[in-house]
């Protein structure tokens, strides 16, 4: 949990003897990232193509498709311990599912083929001004679990101008 929410929990705690602070631990936090960003160029796009390039179906609307991934959830661990011998040594190994549960070490759901590019993404709209409080990576030490509970991109095919924007949106839900 991210600090800001850690000290909203504090405060609603004391001001409410903590009646509200469960109820708001389970709000998720969202964010719309549209490709006219200028503070998260091109992630919007390039989510777009990784959700079509895993193999996810478009659904349509005339001619706006939605393209969603539900549960992406990933584990990466740090390798920096392991003997210099093995071949994972210092590179850090990461896995990632979609339609998974936020559990550490699930195997559920279907692999994710380009986990590295999207977890990537996802840790840069957290980092940024619009995050809007998002919060997808959560660490300890030698783990990090990522964790998006959906992440869902329309495609406006009326635009047929790529450069001037309005194309590709997409809105990403935290689930923490």
């Amino acid at each position: 949990m991210s600090a800001t929410r850690n000290q909203t929990m504090k405060t609603l705690c004391a001001a409410s003897f903590c009646i509200l602070a469960f109820a708001t631990s389970s709000f998720a936090a969202s964010v719309v990232v549209p490709d006219t960003s200028t503070v998260l160029p091109g992630v919007a796009n390039d989510t777009a193509a990784l959700l079509l390039d895993a193999g996810l179906n478009p659904a349509q609307a005339g001619a706006i498709y939605t393209v969603k991934a539900k549960r992406f959830h990933c584990d990466e661990r740090n390798n920096g311990a392991l003997s210099p011998s093995d071949v994972h040594a210092g590179l850090e190994t990461l896995k990632c599912r979609i339609n998974s549960a936020n559990q550490k070490g699930t195997h559920a759901g279907q692999p994710f083929g380009d986990q590295r590019a999207l977890v990537h993404l996802l840790q840069k709209i957290q980092n940024s001004t619009a995050a809007n409080g998002t919060v997808f990576t959560d660490c300890a030490t030698g783990y990090c679990g990522t964790y998006a509970l959906s992440i869902t991109c329309t495609i406006d095919t009326t635009v047929q101008n790529f450069t001037n924007g309005g194309r590709w949106s997409c809105a990403y839900v935290d689930g923490n």
